[in-house]
């Protein structure tokens, strides 16, 4: 072997920083470039689809959100499917957080009061915070 490959060895497998280093740089490079940047069409319906049965299945409430979430980052959403997803969420803060974090996200944001309809006063104000900066 090389002495250069040795050397990219011995960085990048043995040594355990270099490698949590390596994967945190890649995931950062990853996680930028699949970002949902301008909204000029929301996801499909048969994507919905089958993003919603696989949201269905997870037991806990944040597992759902950070799902929606990452979805929505990587693929804009209507309101009404993202209606449908809150649907599946029982419990109130994490409703208000996924819509919180979802709404940059939102294809048609002119429509985001049909999702305060389920929500106290005091969270639609919360909700209000977010959504005016």
């Amino acid at each position: 072997m090389s002495n250069f490959h040795r050397f990219v060895f011995n960085i990048f497998i043995k040594k355990p920083i270099m490698k949590g280093i390596l994967g945190l740089i890649t995931v950062l490079a990853f996680s930028f470039s699949v970002h949902a940047t301008d909204c000029n069409e929301p996801m499909t319906k048969e994507r919905f689809t089958s993003l919603y049965k696989t949201i269905e299945v997870k037991q806990d409430d944040h597992q759902r959100y950070q799902l929606i979430v990452g979805y929505a980052r990587r693929e804009c959403m209507t309101v009404d499917q993202l209606a449908s997803f809150l649907d599946l969420i029982k419990e109130h803060k994490v409703r208000v957080s996924t819509v919180q974090s979802t709404y940059t996200y939102l294809f048609d944001k002119e429509n985001v009061n049909q999702l305060m309809k389920d929500f106290t006063e005091h969270e639609k104000l919360v909700i209000q915070k977010v959504i005016k900066k």
